[in-house]
């Protein structure tokens, strides 16, 4: 039996009471598809204001983490086959979902990195984005685009990634501001 297959309670239940409650089905739809926008740029402007604080070694950590992420991603997509659960409910989504295998939750899993960026960036902010990609990882069941292990797999995946990136020993030269400064963040 697939992973899809399997009870998914949460999904379930997520998918039955947005779809069932306009107001709900409408916020759904907002943290599953527009929230990591709202993320990215939020992140973007805090780089932005800090930007003199960024370090060669934050930078190498960053693409560490992506770089990663992408290998993970690739092979655990191939490992895992899940379809997306209007696929195997035979219902519509409530938004546009790719039709692809549901291994994992792309949009959780860059929110999760952002999340992970932000934390080594400006701690001050880490609820805001731990909270919103909880909110997109419950949107993402909501609409019916992903299964539960889809939502946590990504979180995994990320949890690895930026664990692998933190650990790593860089020499202390890349401490140095990518742009003069006074202030540091590695």
């Amino acid at each position: 039996m697939l992973p899809g297959m399997l009870p998914n309670s949460l999904q379930t239940s997520l998918h039955a009471l947005a779809a069932g409650t306009p107001l709900l089905g409408g916020l759904a739809v907002f943290t599953a598809s527009f929230l990591l926008f709202v993320l990215a740029a939020v992140l973007g402007g805090i780089v932005l204001m800090k930007a003199r604080s960024v370090t060669w070694a934050l930078a190498a950590r960053v693409v560490v983490a992506c770089a990663a992420t992408v290998l993970l991603t690739l092979v655990l997509g191939h490992a895992v086959p899940d379809p997306r659960p209007y696929l195997v409910g035979h219902y519509t989504p409530l938004t546009q979902v790719a039709h692809d295998n549901g291994f994992p939750s792309d949009h959780t899993l860059v929110a999760a990195l952002f999340t992970g960026f932000i934390l080594w960036i400006d701690r001050r902010f880490v609820t805001l984005f731990a909270l919103g990609t909880l909110a997109i990882g419950l949107g993402r069941l909501a609409v019916g685009a992903h299964h539960t292990l889809d939502v946590l797999g990504s979180l995994l995946i990320a949890g690895a990634s930026l664990s692998l990136a933190a650990a790593l020993r860089l020499p202390e030269a890349w401490r140095r501001p990518v742009l003069p400064g006074r202030e540091r963040y590695s």
